[in-house]
This record gives C-alpha cells, structure tokens and sequence, in this order.
C-alpha cells in the first residue's frame, strides 16, 4: 500500500526513544497551549526527515496556500504542512516531532503512516498535546487530563466517561492501542476566560513541557516560557488589582476549585518536585550540546537538501485578508501562524469576560447537521 509520506535520505538502523505529536487547529488548541510549545520547541536544532503529501491530506480552501508578491509577479507559493523533524532536546537526546497543521483529509492512511515510522525508529514512547477550556482560575497551578494506552505507575488518571470531539491524535492513540504502542495524551486545562480571550496560557505550555520529561519523555526549553510566565503573571495580578467582575469571577472560581476535591484526581507539576541537575549532569549535557554543533544530529542524515517548511512562518503576511471567507477559513486563518504572539495582553480577558461562560472538562456533545463542528464554533 502506498505511503502519503516520503523519507529523506537518512541512515539505516536509527533508534529513537520518543515521539511528539504537536498539530495545530484551534478546536484543540484552547488558549494557544500548542502554538506556544511549539514556539518553544522550534528554538532546538533540528532537521526535517519526512513529509507528508500536502495535496492529499489538505483542504486548500479551509487552509489555503499562501503566495508572496514581489515586484509585479509571484515570487513563492506555500501549502499547510506536515512534517517529521529529528530534534534535539536540551540534554543532547535526539526525539522525533510531528508538527504542523492537522490534516482535513486521510486520518486512517496517516494513523498507519505513523504507526510505521514508530516501527521504523523503534520508538517507545509517543507523546501528544491538546488544551481545553475549563471552569479553572488561572491563580492554581495548571492542571491536566492524562490519558494512556499503558498506564505510568504513580500518574494520576481521572475515573469516569465523558465525550469529546476527536483530533488527529486522538485518532491515532485509539488505533497505536490496537498495536500495542505506548501513546501518552496530555490534555491541559486552560481558564475559561483566557481561552475565550484569545490570550496565550503560557502556564499551560510550561506545564506540558514538565510533564513530558516526567513521563520520560525529551526535556524541552522552559527559560522563554518561564519569562513570559512571569510577566503574564504580573500582568493578571495587575487586572486583579483593579477589581470589578473579573477579580469576583475568579475569587468565585478559586473557592469552587479550592472545596472540590475531584480536582485533585487532575495531574500537575510541582515546583517542589524539579530535582536540581549535578554539576556532572550539566557538564555531560554540555558535552551532547558540543557535540550536537558539530554533527550530532546531523551526522544522522544522508547529505540533501530539504526545501524549508515557510508555510506557518510566512503565512502570517496573508492573515489580514479573511472578508470573504467563510466562518472555518476565518477561524483557521486567525491561527494559522506557527508562532504565539506570547506578549499579548490580558487585559482582553475583561472585555469579554460577560460573553464567555464556563464549562465542565468534558461533555457529551450535540450530533448532526446543527453541530458546532458544523456552525463553525468552537467547543471544548
């Protein structure tokens, strides 16, 4: 059966411990969480290995191509992509990353693609994000869903049922089980108002970023994040300060969460849980790192020349332009851009804060032509 990717050239007998899977769409992506790790991740040196055939597995008119004019002509012309990129985390160990856009089209031939590419790396442990808008304050510490086709000793795992509507991922976590292959979903909760707000939870990336190296996953950068976290910190206490609705909403939403006790079936990181590296396991990451820029990831790949994913990074020039689009397209082009504007301020969150409403973590959602999906909105 033919694939609807393609490998660069690359050395045989390449063994990779993980996985990230990354794919951007707003409907999974409460509060820009994906859009901000992934700001992150792309600041690690990597190389593309594959990618997938945009033609097939894109609907051009929800995320369409983007061209660049220049002195009277066409100077380029990019597509929504996805790709797999062979990345090395900030202890010198290489993980595979699967970023881009979600696909509109092929979810069974890509969940097999991939199941491939897991075989084809010995890969043993698969990794997965998403964000949902919950009834939270942002004053506790960002909490998650975890799911698992084998469960980690020790992780908390909320008991019960509930629906959602699907991603990619998603797809791909339901058909890896049937192989019997390790996927980790985590699935963080992002205040409602932030989400609704537009405003990047920064606390929400750094969260996923800590519980994938819990899990045993890649280390990835947390310094950038950390400092955003900081000032977008500083910026809540601010609108706090001032009073109003938005300081009794949240002082509602903090008693609510403080005498509930099934939010502590939801995982989370702790400060009081980082273990402070050696000096010996600096020095030794020191050395990957070296080693790292003069080959390390590269000498795994066969000399080529990939061609530059400019898609997400260029994409953003053409944003502006959406009078004639319908609501999907609308929705698709106000995301489209690879990286969080991470400096955005919360003060939105007060000006929208009446036309938002709370909603429990999971719910069972309408069918049929009426749908959301449908309409267009959003629902998480």
């Amino acid at each position: 059966m033919p694939h609807l990717f393609r490998y660069e050239p690359i050395k045989s007998g390449i063994e990779i411990d993980s996985l990230l899977i990354n794919l951007l769409d707003p409907l999974v992506d409460a509060g820009h969480v994906m859009q901000a790790l992934d700001a992150a991740i792309s600041d690690l040196d990597s190389a593309e290995i594959a990618s997938f055939d945009s033609d097939e597995i894109f609907d051009y008119r929800a995320q369409r191509p983007i061209v660049t004019y220049r002195d009277g002509k066409i100077a380029d012309f990019v597509t929504a992509a996805l790709n797999l990129k062979l990345v090395t985390d900030i202890r010198g160990v290489n993980f595979l990353y699967l970023c881009g856009q979600e696909p509109d089209f092929r979810w069974a031939e890509i969940c097999r693609d991939l199941i491939r590419i897991v075989k084809d790396f010995r890969v043993k442990k698969v990794f997965s994000f998403a964000a949902m808008a919950a009834a939270v304050p942002h004053t506790r510490p960002a909490d998650m869903l975890l799911r698992s086709t084998k469960f980690h000793p020790g992780v908390k795992y909320v008991q019960g049922q509930a629906e959602h509507y699907a991603a990619l991922s998603d797809y791909f976590e339901f058909a890896a089980a049937k192989d019997d292959l390790s996927v980790t979903n985590l699935r963080v909760r992002v205040p409602f108002y932030i989400a609704q707000s537009g405003t990047p939870f920064i606390s929400g990336a750094l969260a996923l970023a800590k519980m994938t190296a819990d899990l045993g996953g890649p280390s990835l950068p947390l310094g950038d994040l950390e400092q955003f976290e900081d000032r977008q910190e500083q910026a809540f206490a601010q609108l706090m300060d001032s009073g109003g609705d938005i300081a009794q909403l949240v002082a509602k939403l903090e008693e609510e969460y403080d005498a509930n006790p099934e939010e502590m079936r939801f995982a989370s990181t702790s400060e009081d849980g980082i273990r402070v590296p050696t000096f010996e396991e600096i020095g030794i990451a020191a050395e990957r790192f070296l080693a790292g820029q003069t080959g390390n990831l590269r000498d795994k790949l066969a000399s080529c020349e990939s061609e530059k994913n400019k898609f997400g990074k260029n994409r953003i020039s053409a944003m502006t332009n959406t009078a004639d689009a319908g609501p999907r397209r609308k929705r698709r082009a106000k995301h489209a851009a690879e990286k969080t504007d991470l400096s955005s301020s919360p003060k939105a969150c007060a000006a929208e804060r009446k036309n938002v409403r709370g909603s429990n973590d999971a719910q069972i959602l309408p069918q049929g032509k009426n749908s959301p999906r449908r309409r267009g909105k959003h629902h998480y």
